[in-house]
C-alpha cells in the first residue's frame, strides 16, 4: 500500500525556495508548432519505496504516456529499491560503458562516480531559470553546499522529507491500568518500566512482560535506548559549542553505557534486545510482551488505518491496547530533521555527445517536481484517482487501491524525485483511510522538537578510509562494554583506540574541514 499522507503534514523546516509563489510553466520550453526532435532516454532510479514494485503494461502506465507525449521521448527506466544490489547493478552498467543518461545514487556512491569522471558538470543545466520547480524543494544554497568541492556542480540532491517521525511509543492502557502518569523524565521513566515489568500490566497473573525492548541486530547499542538522549546525544551527530560531535563515540558515551547496564541489571529490558533484528522488537510489542519501544522513522506503527501496524496487531490480541507516542525525557530536543542523502547525476558521456538529452531529461525532472507531475506521480489521474478543489486533494481510495496500490505500487517509480510532502507545493491531502485517531498521533510526533543537525553537506571520509569499518569496530566496543565488562569504565581507552588505530580522528577532522568549507558564519573548532 502506498505510504499514507495526511491533511496538514507540518513541515517544520522552512524551505528557502518555497517563498517563490510565481507561476511556472509545466511544459517543455520547446512548444508550439515545431516539436523538438524525438529522443530516447535511459534512466536508472532507486528509492526506499520500490520494494515489490512492478510497472504496469504500457496501456495502463499513464505516467509514461504523459511524459513521452509531453516531451517527445521514448523513456526507459530501470528501477530498484535502495541498497547494495541497486548499486552493484549500476556499477556493472557503468563499467560496461553504457551509463544511463540520468541516474540516482547514494551520497557515498556519487562521490566515487564523480571522482572517476563518470558524471557531468551540471552548472549550465540546473539553474533556477531552467528548473524553477526543482528549486521549490531545495534552495540554491543547499545545492551549492552539497557539492564535493565548492565552486563545482557535479550532483543534485534528490528532494527529501525534512520532518522526521522519531518517537518512543508506550502502552497507554498499561499506564491507565496501573494508575501511572506518563513519564516526563528519566527517573519517572525508569519507574514506569519497572512497573510494566513487575506489576502484571496485562493482568494474566504472570510476571512475563518487560518495560522496554530494542533491536541491536547482534551488533549495535541502538538509539532505541533513551539513555542516549538522557546523556545529551540527539541522534548520531551534532554541532555543540562550535565543535562537531560524533555522538556514538564521544567521551560521555560512558554515561550511556552505565545507564543501559543499570536497566539490564534491573531486568526491565527484554533480554533479547541485542539479538533482536528489526522488526522483532515491533513483533514483541504487538505480542503484548513489552510496554515501550522506539522508531526513528516509521510513522505508521500506531495507526488504525494500517492493517499491519503494531497498534492493530496488538489490538487483535487485546482489544483495549492503546499505543501512544511519548516524549519521556526532560530534554529540549528529541531528534533531528532529515538531511539529504540521495543524488541524481548526469552521465558525462551523454552531456558530451548529446546535450539535448541532458536538457530533455532535466525538463522532465522539473515537470516531476512541479504541480502537474507531482500530483500525477503521487495520486494518479485527476477525476479518476483524486479530485481537486483549490488546494484540497481528495483521494478516491477505491480507484487508487485498484489501479495503483494493488497493481504493484508502480507510481513509486516515478515519484522517486519528490517525497510525499504535498504541503511543499501548497496542497492538503484528504485520505479517508486516515482516522482522527491517526491524525492526532501524527500531529503529536511531528510536533516533537528537532534541530537541524548539520548544514546540507554530504560528509565523506578521507580517501582510502571506509567509515563502515570504523563503525563496525565502534559497535564491538559498545557491545563489549555493555555485555562483557558490564561497566562503562573502559570506554575512554576504547575511544582512544578508535581515535588512533581505527582512524576516528582522521575521519572527523576531515568532516570538520568539509563543514567549514560551507559554513558562512564562525568556523568550527578542530575535532578532538
Amino acid at each position: 500500500m502506498k505510504k499514507l499522507v495526511v491533511i496538514g503534514l507540518a513541515t517544520m523546516f522552512a524551505l528557502t525556495a518555497c517563498s517563490d509563489n510565481k507561476t511556472t510553466t509545466e511544459t517543455p520550453k520547446a512548444t508550439g508548432s515545431a516539436k523538438p526532435a524525438k529522443l530516447s532516454l535511459n534512466w536508472s532510479v532507486m528509492s526506499g519505496l520500490m520494494g515489490n514494485v512492478t510497472l504496469p503494461s504500457a496501456d495502463k502506465d499513464f505516467v509514461k504516456k504523459a511524459i513521452e507525449e509531453k516531451f517527445n521521448v521514448d523513456l526507459k527506466i530501470d528501477y530498484m529499491v535502495t541498497g547494495k544490489e541497486y548499486h552493484d547493478k549500476l556499477n556493472a552498467t557503468l563499467a560496461g560503458g553504457s551509463a544511463p543518461d540520468l541516474f540516482i545514487a547514494g551520497g557515498a556512491e556519487s562521490q566515487k562516480y564523480i571522482n572517476d569522471g563518470i558524471t557531468a558538470n551540471l552548472s549550465t543545466f540546473i539553474t533556477k531559470e531552467t528548473m524553477p520547480n526543482y528549486f521549490k524543494w531545495v534552495s540554491k544554497e543547499e545545492v551549492d553546499a552539497f557539492q564535493l568541492k565548492q565552486g563545482e556542480f557535479t550532483r543534485a540532491m534528490v528532494p527529501f522529507s525534512r520532518n522526521t517521525y522519531a518517537s518512543w511509543y508506550i502502552r497507554q492502557d498499561w499506564l491507565d491500568k496501573l494508575g501511572l502518569k506518563s513519564p516526563k523524565n528519566y527517573e519517572e521513566l525508569t519507574n514506569v518500566l519497572t512497573q510494566f515489568t513487575k506489576a502484571d500490566p496485562d493482568g494474566n497473573g504472570k510476571q512475563d512482560t518487560y518495560g522496554f525492548t530494542a533491536a541491536g541486530s547482534g551488533q549495535n547499542l541502538p538509539f532505541d535506548f533513551p539513555q542516549w538522549l538522557n546523556n545529551g546525544f540527539v541522534a548520531d551527530f551534532m554541532i555543540v559549542d562550535n565543535s562537531y560531535v560524533d555522538n556514538r563515540t564521544d567521551l560521555k558515551v560512558q554515561g550511556v553505557i552505565d545507564q543501559v547496564i543499570d536497566w539490564n541489571k534491573a531486568g526491565i529490558v527484554d533480554p533479547d534486545w541485542f539479538l533482536n533484528k528489526p522488526p522483532a522488537h515491533f513483533d514483541k510489542a504487538a505480542q503484548g510482551r513489552v510496554g515501550m519501544f522506539f522508531t526513528a522513522g516509521d510513522k505508521t506503527v500506531a495507526l488504525d488505518s494500517v492493517a499491519t501496524s503494531v497498534q492493530n496487531r496488538t489490538k487483535a490480541l487485546d482489544p483495549i491496547a492503546n499505543w501512544q507516542p511519548i516524549y519521556p525525557l526532560d530534554k529540549p530536543i528529541m531528534w533531528k530533521y532529515n538531511v539529504p542523502t540521495d543524488t541524481f547525476l548526469i552521465s558525462k558521456a551523454t552531456a558530451d555527445k548529446s546535450p539535448d538529452k541532458v536538457k530533455r531529461s532535466l525538463e522532465i525532472v522539473n515537470w516531476l517536481t512541479g504541480e502537474e507531475g507531482f500530483l500525477l506521480t503521487h495520486f494518479g489521474q485527476e477525476g479518476k484517482h483524486y479530485t481537486k478543489s483549490g488546494n484540497k486533494i481528495t483521494l478516491n481510495v477505491a480507484a487508487f487501491e485498484a489501479d495503483i496500490a494493488k497493481a504493484g505500487n508502480w507510481l513509486n517509480v516515478y515519484s522517486a524525485f519528490t517525497p510525499e510532502d504535498p504541503n511543499v507545493l501548497g496542497f492538503d491531502l484528504i485520505d479517508s483511510r486516515v482516522s482522527d485517531h491517526d491524525r492526532a498521533i501524527l500531529k503529536t510526533v511531528e510536533s516533537f522538537p528537532k534541530h537541524n543537525a548539520l548544514p546540507p553537506v554530504s560528509l565523506v571520509p578521507p580517501a582510502g578510509i571506509n567509515i563502515g569499518d570504523f563503525r563496525k569496530e565502534m559497535s564491538k566496543f559498545h557491545a563489549k562494554a555493555v555485555l562483557e565488562d558490564k561497566s562503562g569504565k573502559n570506554w575512554p581507552q576504547y575511544r582512544e583506540e578508535l581515535m588512533t588505530k581505527f582512524k576516528e580522528r582522521e575521519i572527523f577532522t576531515e568532516y570538520t574541514k568539509q563543514l567549514n568549507s560551507v559554513l558562512k558564519d564562525k568556523k568550527l573548532n578542530d575535532f578532538i
